[in-house]
């Protein structure tokens, strides 16, 4: 079977493509479609639009009076009683500045590179306040303004100006006393530690015994847990020796 006659059909097809197309072509250049014009504005050709009465439209709505209960009862008032309207004279009274004293004391700082919070005590009323770098203070010290805090101060700036306040440490003074610790005294000689006791006087201007208290200083309550710590540190040393020489 030869090739060409068996495709003779797709040159066929392809024959007639071309023929129409080269129709149209010819149609296009005489002037195919190039007659189409729009109409002439005339309004008279236009259709009518519809009118509507708006005088016939009722409303499904009462009058005003109708619903004065409503301004008579409110609805999202607990009570369902309307707020009495303000006093005049307190509407136009001026509001006083808070010029309070800025008695204060810096407990706290705390200092991050993206964050600084300062802690205060108001002195007058005991209460605490915490505030950030560049915010406001509220309460008893509302309008003082943290405009600066170090590792040891803040500073504030307020109706009397600027105020700083250091961090308070702790001075050596205050605070409850250290517990009195005594010598303990060996198990086996009880009675011979309370007869050395009694036969030994105390001596004017001697040094007080471990389990005295000590003087209300600071170098006397360092000395004396210096003495707590050296006599734990003893006993388990004995305790220690005694649990070998058990084993």
């Amino acid at each position: 079977m030869n090739l060409r006659s068996s495709h003779w059909w797709v040159t066929a097809a392809l024959a007639a493509s071309a023929a129409w197309s080269l129709l149209f072509a010819l149609a296009a250049f005489a002037g195919l479609g190039g007659r189409y014009q729009p109409l002439a504005a005339d309004a008279s050709l236009a259709p009518p639009v519809p009118t509507l009465d708006l005088q016939r439209a009722t409303s499904r709505l009462d009058s005003v009076s109708a619903y004065a209960e409503i301004a008579e009862r409110p609805l999202f008032n607990p009570d369902r009683r309307p707020v009495p309207p303000p006093d005049s004279a307190q509407a136009n009274a001026p509001v006083a500045e808070n010029t309070a004293n800025f008695e204060v004391i810096l407990t706290s700082v705390l200092l991050r590179e993206d964050l600084g919070i300062a802690v205060v005590l108001h002195s007058p009323s005991g209460n605490s306040h915490s505030v950030k770098l560049g915010e406001e203070l509220k309460g008893d010290l509302a309008g003082w303004k943290l405009v600066e805090l170090a590792p040891r101060k803040a500073v504030f700036e307020g109706p009397g100006g600027r105020k700083e306040a250091a961090l308070r440490v702790f001075d050596g003074t205050g605070g409850q006393a250290p517990t009195a610790v005594e010598t303990p005294v060996a198990p086996n000689a009880p009675n011979q530690a309370a007869a050395d006791s009694m036969a030994q006087p105390a001596q004017p201007g001697a040094p007080a015994a471990v389990g005295t208290p000590a003087a209300d200083t600071p170098e006397a309550r360092a000395e004396l847990i210096r003495k707590r710590i050296e006599e734990r540190r003893r006993q388990m040393r004995e305790e220690a020796e005694r649990n070998r020489g058990n084993q």
